[in-house]
């Protein structure tokens, strides 16, 4: 029994050896086809190819037990031939190269797996990264021990360059920056807008040693919608992207008064389509668009209360944009009645009205006269920030004043013109010419009118009638009457009729308006008496003397007859 069962362990493990032998025998002894096939040939980075293989060492299963049969698929930028060896020797036909696939043979002999196109080739020495070309896909064997013969060799074409867009939407004159990725390497770079060349305003005009690059561009005029932007390297690999453009439009002034003229310019509407713009969801001007989808259209501002308003442009095709709101104020602003100039001044005394828009709502309106101001009047603004008041022009000098109106946020003036038209000359009265006066001198003379009263007068006397510096004895001035009579103290000292005393009045308005000097008059005080009559006074004086002279006379004559 124990002869029986050592006779069997040995007779089994004969058998086993046998297979063990076998096994790796039988595939090859055999004559595999090693066929394979991609889905599809060409792919950007990143893609999934699908690969096939037909007629390869097939998974064998002895027993029940199977014996697996394995492919290596690798991505290649070196062309070699099938029979070459992939491996990082010397002695190896391809050394850069990216193992990209393991995969199991079935026990047909074919197989069918996929792998993605990678970026970079670095399971080889050195490494390297992938960009657009013509790579090759290697596939090598082992069942039970790993091959690093070429057992088929397919053609791959990794379509050059993706690029991405940052934004990929905006108006018309957006900065877009352009990251590209897998061109050639080193290689200079054009970029197109619809097919037509646009400038690169920043970054790379070249790839880099990995065929990347980043740039950016503006966009350029186009209409609403879809457009391309393509990037293309010198060896003709172009990459593609999608820019949509959106409308937008702008105004040349963002506030403004009822009446004014708005221009609004659009940009990305439809092409040569109509417009038309809206204030206030009310269409008030309209227009059309050009080729590229741009247009120019104003409006007048309408009458509306103060505030702020959206103004909106839409075409034909229903392309919409809403601009920034609008703002309208009424302008501050102030005027006088009566209008004055130059040509046409007021006067003293004239009443003045002024008219107020645009300040602050129910505020003090302080409104002062003159380059040297003086406060005329205080008014309140009624809601809407408007007033009016009126006063009387106040006593200043001929020319140009300003009138201010302030409430303390807004200040305005306006002009306003003082006349500049003297006063007549004063006509004397008294004394009179070559008379004697009486002490104190009664001086006077007739009344001024002016248009800017009231009148003043200057009074001066002298000793000769050319009224030198010299000669001049006083001058009284702003004298409100017609008329002046000398104090106590101001009484003169006597002089002959051969050489008299000279006297002149001129006359002055509000608006410093002076008339000439009038002529001058003369008289002449006599010594004695430390007083003086005036002349109405002395021909009293002389009539009643008279009059007692002649009944002296006659009482005289009667009693000189009665003695008789």
């Amino acid at each position: 029994m124990k002869f029986t069962k050592i006779f069997r362990i040995l007779t089994l493990g004969a058998i086993v050896s046998l297979l063990l032998l076998a096994i790796p025998a039988s595939p090859a002894l055999a004559a595999y086809d090693y066929d394979i096939a991609l889905d599809p040939e060409q792919g950007e980075i990143g893609e999934t190819i699908d690969i096939d293989g037909n007629d390869w060492p097939p998974t064998l299963v002895i027993d029940a037990t199977p014996y697996y049969s394995y492919v290596d698929i690798y991505l290649s930028s070196e062309d070699a031939s099938e029979g070459d060896t992939i491996g990082t020797l010397a002695a190896d036909d391809v050394n850069i190269y990216q193992k990209v696939k393991t995969a199991q043979v079935g026990t047909d002999g074919d197989f069918s797996t996929s792998f993605k196109v990678p970026d970079e080739l670095k399971t080889g020495n050195p490494d390297e990264d992938v960009h657009g070309g013509t790579y090759y896909v290697y596939v090598t064997t082992y069942t039970g021990a790993a091959s690093k013969d070429i057992k088929a060799v397919a053609e791959f074409t990794v379509i050059a360059g993706q690029i991405a867009l940052d934004p990929t939407q905006g108006v018309v004159g957006t900065e877009v920056e352009i990251t590209g990725l897998y061109f050639a390497d080193r290689e200079d770079i054009t970029v197109e807008y619809d097919g037509g060349s646009v400038d690169i305003e920043s970054g790379d005009n070249t790839t880099d040693s990995a065929g990347g690059f980043e740039c950016s561009i503006l966009v350029p005029l186009s209409t609403a919608g879809d457009h391309t932007i393509a990037v293309e390297d010198e060896s003709d690999h172009i990459a593609e992207a999608t820019f949509t453009v959106e409308p937008q439009i702008a105004m040349n002034v963002t506030e403004g008064e009822a009446g004014d003229t708005v221009e609004v310019t659009g940009t990305g509407f439809g092409g040569e389509v109509g417009a038309d713009i809206t204030f206030n969801d009310e269409v008030v001007a309209s227009g059309n668009t050009n080729e590229e989808g741009s247009f120019t259209i104003s409006f007048e501002v309408p009458d509306v209360d103060e505030g702020s308003y959206d103004v909106t442009a839409e075409d034909d095709d229903g392309n919409q944009s809403e601009a920034e709101e609008f703002t309208v104020f009424i302008a501050t602003s102030v005027s006088i009645s009566p209008v004055t100039t130059q040509a046409s001044p007021g006067n003293v005394g004239m009443d003045i009205t002024i008219n107020g828009v645009g300040f602050e709502p129910e505020s003090q309106i302080t409104i002062t006269y003159a380059t040297e101001p003086i406060v005329v009047k205080t008014v309140t603004s009624d809601a809407t920030g408007a007033f009016t008041a009126t006063f009387k022009a106040p006593k200043s000098e001929a020319g140009a004043h300003t009138i201010t109106a302030s409430d303390g946020v807004n200040t305005l003036t306006t002009a306003f013109y003082m006349e500049s038209t003297p006063p007549p000359v004063p006509e004397l009265i008294l004394p009179e010419a070559d008379v004697k006066a009486i002490q104190p001198v009664y001086f006077d003379w007739g009344d001024v009118t002016d248009k800017s009263l009231p009148v003043t007068y200057t009074l001066q006397v002298a000793i000769d009638d050319d009224f030198t510096t010299a000669s001049i004895v006083n001058t009284w001035e702003d004298l409100e009457d017609s008329e002046y009579t000398l104090t106590e103290a101001e009484k003169l000292e006597p002089r002959k009729k051969e050489t008299p005393y000279y006297w002149r009045v001129r006359a002055t308005d509000s608006a410093s308006n002076e008339s000439g000097w009038s002529d001058p008059g003369s008289f002449y005080i006599g010594g004695g008496f430390g007083f003086a009559l005036p002349n109405w006074q002395i021909h009293l004086w002389w009539a009643l003397g008279a009059a007692a002279a002649v009944g002296f006379g006659y009482w005289l004559g009667r009693r000189t007859v009665s003695r008789y």
